[in-house]
């Protein structure tokens, strides 16, 4: 009797701690599908929309369909589209060469002067766009100083070699990051394999560790390859009469006022990114290149070590020489013709372009922190989810971040132009923004969340709290030095970015980036200079104190086994 009613009052509490729980996931569940709700409508509204608007368009001349685009496209501007893969191509082939002697320096090579190279490789992936252009003029232009005012002959900087030249160099210090992290994932097991095995370094080198990092290096290639297909400014500032399509592309819209055709040529643009997104989506992750087993003993011999250490340097040389260009140019009273000291150029912007300037770090701020946010409540979401559901998300999320910045913007205007009611200029900028940077964001907060115990987030809702207590009592707090990199990335292009918003500004709600373009292709270096200037010291500063007040920040906890 006794035993029977210890088993009774035994299933009563467990039937209503079973009820507790129902009573506690069902709102769970409730908020989880509301967030689902959110993400769903933002990724649609503000990246599958504006995209699959460019995609139409395309196709459709005055409300009815028509391959009119795509026959001027490929019948009277077919040399357009050769002279811009054979461009790509040529940028992507120079942007690997130097990638590959400058990584192997930073895997192989010394540590002495090993930070130099690296904060020269990063500091150029977060500077304003077009200065290498700029400083290739000011040094090599009609009124260059190094052609003109101290050789005293003309040379044409303009042209198919100008182009190459400069998207080389704005491209090399992103390339090299990706080849170098790619080389130092190479399991060093291997390689003391091949030596103990009577190997020398370089053969091991040639024949283990390169191969070993063959996809890393292809994806950087791509991403020179879509990078340079996409870049419109640098072929109208050193181009002359050489065009590509993203130049062409954009004169049409903005000249022309011809969206169809505008829009068939960022259609073909994109067409690389989706080959991207499709590599991605079908690669493995468990891989052998994932972290070093052994550390490393290949040692290089010193007379080969010479070639990727003048590479190396050479960068680093470049990069002061163009930002010690930009601050001689911002105090240089016309560049050229009178190099007396002047600070009428800075006491301009200060005076009349301050707006631009807190404009841009407004919306930079905005976007940083909104995608930040979001990519938080994503992967808070994610664990949840169906694998279908979870590769859906990551694929729209990269879309943004691959494809041409013209090709978003293109797409934001058309939308956003035919609404019933206004936007405001600084909103859609910082939309545009916060969805093109979305994807680092998102692979940063998932990074995070991989090193953190799973177990965590059932204690919180085991203890009454819903996704919104595990985002932020949790997740914000453990994520945040993962999510520092993400706004760190996010702010910086967004204060430097002019493909996703050159449609979206107007003559009252301007941004420091255009400012900036629209004084180099006016050709007035000086008020150039004191806005690139400006933004680098911005968007250094941010990025300084971000980590300053990061350093004592919650280390993120490491998943237990």
């Amino acid at each position: 009797m006794a035993a029977s009613s210890v088993s009774l009052l035994s299933s009563r509490r467990e039937i209503t701690s079973r009820r507790a729980l129902s009573a506690r996931a069902a709102p769970s569940a409730g908020a989880e599908w509301g967030l689902w709700a959110v993400v769903s409508a933002l990724l649609g509204i503000f990246i599958l929309w504006p995209a699959g608007s460019v995609f139409f368009e395309s196709f459709f001349r005055d409300g009815h369909f028509s391959l009119r685009a795509y026959e001027g496209l490929f019948i009277r501007n077919i040399r357009l589209v050769i002279d811009s893969f054979s461009l790509a191509l040529g940028v992507t082939l120079l942007t690997l060469s130097l990638s590959i002697l400058i990584a192997i320096r930073l895997v192989y090579g010394p540590a002495r002067g090993r930070p130099l190279i690296v904060g020269a490789l990063a500091l150029s992936t977060i500077s304003p766009p077009f200065l290498c252009s700029m400083a290739y003029l000011m040094l090599f232009g009609r009124r260059g100083l190094i052609t003109w005012r101290l050789l005293g002959i003309e040379w044409n900087p303009y042209g198919f070699h100008g182009v190459l030249m400069m998207e080389a160099a704005g491209l090399v210090g992103l390339t090299s990051l990706l080849t170098a992290a790619s080389l130092d994932r190479v399991d060093g097991t291997l390689e003391n394999v091949s030596l103990n095995l009577g190997g020398s370094p370089l053969r091991t080198l040639m024949k283990i560790s390169l191969p070993l990092a063959l996809p890393g290096i292809g994806a950087a290639g791509l991403v020179a390859f879509v990078r340079s297909l996409s870049d419109f400014g640098t072929p109208l500032f050193v181009g002359g009469r050489f065009q590509v399509l993203a130049s062409r592309a954009y004169n049409t819209l903005i000249g022309v006022g011809d969206f169809p055709l505008a829009c068939a040529m960022n259609v073909l643009l994109v067409l690389p990114a989706l080959l991207v997104l499709f590599l991605r989506s079908t690669q493995k992750k468990d891989t052998a290149l994932h972290g070093l087993s052994q550390p490393r003993s290949l040692e290089l011999p010193r007379w080969f070590l010479s070639l990727p250490a003048a590479a190396a340097w050479a960068f680093v040389a470049l990069q002061v020489l163009v930002y010690g260009l930009i601050f001689l140019g911002s105090v240089t009273r016309t560049w050229g013709v009178d190099f007396s000291l002047t600070s009428r150029h800075l006491a301009g912007i200060l005076n009349f372009r301050t707006d631009s300037l807190i404009r841009s770090l407004l919306c930079s701020l905005a976007a940083a922190l909104g995608g930040c946010l979001l990519s938080a409540v994503i992967v808070l979401l994610m664990p949840g989810a169906p694998r279908f559901i979870r590769r859906g998300v990551q694929t729209i999320a990269d879309v943004p971040y691959l494809m041409p910045g013209t090709f978003l913007g293109v797409g934001y205007l058309l939308v956003f132009s035919r609404l019933p009611f206004e936007l405001s200029a600084g909103f859609l900028i910082t939309m545009s923004c916060l969805f093109r940077q979305l994807s680092p964001s998102l692979r940063a907060a998932e990074a995070g969340l991989a090193q953190m115990d799973p177990s965590l987030r059932d204690v919180v809702r085991d203890l009454g709290g819903g996704p919104l207590s595990v985002l932020r009592d949790l997740l914000l707090p453990l994520l945040s030095p993962f999510l520092r990199l993400g706004f760190l990335n996010a702010f910086s292009a967004a204060m430097t970015t002019t493909g996703p918003i050159i449609f979206l500004v107007s003559p009252y709600a301007r941004v420091a980036s255009i400012e900036l373009f629209e004084s180099i292709n006016e050709g007035d270096f000086g008020a150039a200079s004191a806005m690139g200037s400006l933004l680098i010291v911005i968007v250094a500063a941010v990025n300084g104190l971000a980590w300053r007040l990061g350093r004592n920040g919650p280390a993120s906890p490491r998943r237990t086994r």
